[in-house]
């Protein structure tokens, strides 16, 4: 059976349009007969970026789905760690998702760990590769990221 790893958001994060698409595409692929998981984050932004409001939800986790809450996006030595985990699960294929500059060196960095196995394949699914608002680091991080794929 064939290993398919979606890196995204997926609950306990609150839902909104990735994070659902993440849940119906990992549904499907175990529906299809594939081993299929996601890897979502302990950590998507800092609490600045979120003032007032939670990231997660207070929803029941969607049935069917095997979430592993990993990554840290602002932890460089989690983006190590779970880099080297995930290779070492070698997936036939990992799925990746992309909508924010910002994560381009956490994921970036875990792609390029996850890619050493020789084994797995990577495709990104990018919603916004250039972003509608321009910050500092844009450009940067989302080659990095980009190059990883």
């Amino acid at each position: 059976m064939q290993k398919i790893l979606i890196i995204g958001p997926a609950h306990p994060l609150r839902g909104g349009g990735i994070t659902t698409f993440n849940h119906r595409l990992a549904k499907q692929f175990t529906a299809q007969g594939f081993d299929c998981s996601i890897v979502s984050f302990s950590l998507q932004y800092p609490s600045f970026l979120f003032p007032g409001k939670s990231q997660f939800s207070n929803e029941p986790a969607p049935h069917g789905v095997t979430i592993h809450t990993l990554i840290n996006s602002v932890n460089p030595l989690n983006w190590l760690a779970v880099g080297r985990k995930l290779k070492s699960w070698k997936p036939d294929l990992v799925i990746v998702r992309f909508w924010l500059p910002l994560m381009g060196p956490a994921l970036g960095t875990i792609l390029r760990l996850v890619r050493k196995n020789k084994q797995t394949k990577i495709i990104c699914i990018a919603d916004n590769v250039i972003p509608h608002e321009k910050r500092p680091g844009d450009k940067p991080f989302t080659r990095y990221f980009l190059k990883s794929c």
